[in-house]
């Protein structure tokens, strides 16, 4: 069953919309929280519904991103016409869903993912707020080290801009995820599922190295070397699509599911 919701932000300054689908189970459940890629909203997961009502019971909850279309990444953006999107979720939306739902309130019931910029804001969600969330799933993460590659949305809309600047270099590698990587606390252990097509075509213009199957690569090596994240990586027939994200979606939370669903922080490592 979808259903939709608004309520009021308090980092905005507006209503926040999303999504929600709840499986036909009596509470409390754990939640998924999915974020969207650029220009999309919450109804680009309802490809995904059928297979969630297929795997233990469980929340997904949909937040239509605000500032999409301008590619917010998930991030405080302190350029001038940023937005304090990553406050609004990780503070306002998981304090209302948890008022309002009969959810797990705790970060063994949480889990948050997402594919392209929301494969970004997933890393981002839940490196930097380890207290909230036990699992992370990034399909085709827009995640690049050190920098993304001339053209990506990331440097043109201000995400990582400041003031009347749209792109920050230092303000990028402040928030990417080698740097949340270097300060993840090992006290609290996660989950790390990535996964990206393999036909995802390369950034135009861009050096091989900069291509989001070997930034994949690259970040799930990066993640095995930190004490307390535990990770999975698998590649998919296809490109930069729901062909990719659905069955890896799914093959994560199956996988990571069963344990971060009871709560008993156990990991899974492949």
């Amino acid at each position: 069953m979808l259903t939709r919701h608004a309520f009021m932000s308090r980092a905005l300054g507006e209503e926040l919309q999303y999504s929600v689908f709840r499986s036909d189970s009596d509470g409390p459940l754990p939640v998924v929280y999915l974020l969207h890629g650029r220009g999309d909203s919450a109804e680009s997961w309802e490809t995904v519904l059928g297979d969630l009502e297929r795997l233990p019971p469980l929340i997904a909850v949909m937040p239509d991103a605000p500032w999409s279309s301008r590619a917010s990444y998930y991030v405080d953006s302190i350029h001038r016409d940023g937005r304090a999107v990553e406050t609004a979720f990780t503070r306002d939306l998981v304090e209302h869903v948890d008022a309002h739902l009969a959810t797990i309130r705790s970060r063994e019931g949480r889990a948050v993912a997402g594919y392209s910029m929301g494969g970004f804001g997933a890393l981002r969600l839940g490196l930097a707020h380890p207290s909230l969330f036990g699992s992370v799933v990034a399909l085709s993460p827009a995640a690049y080290d050190p920098e993304p590659p001339a053209g990506s949305s990331a440097r043109e809309f201000g995400a990582f801009g400041l003031g009347d600047l749209a792109f920050d270099s230092a303000r990028y590698r402040d928030l990417g995820y080698p740097a949340m990587l270097s300060a993840y606390p090992s006290s609290l252990p996660l989950k790390l599922a990535v996964a990206v097509g393999d036909a995802e075509a390369e950034h135009p213009g861009a050096p091989p190295s900069l291509g989001l199957a070997v930034q994949a690569v690259l970040l799930a090596e990066r993640a095995r070397s930190v004490a307390g994240i535990h990770v999975s990586f698998r590649t998919y027939p296809g490109g930069h699509d729901f062909g990719v994200w659905r069955p890896a979606l799914v093959d994560a939370l199956g996988m990571l599911g069963m344990r971060w669903m009871r709560g008993d922080g156990q990991c899974t490592k492949r």
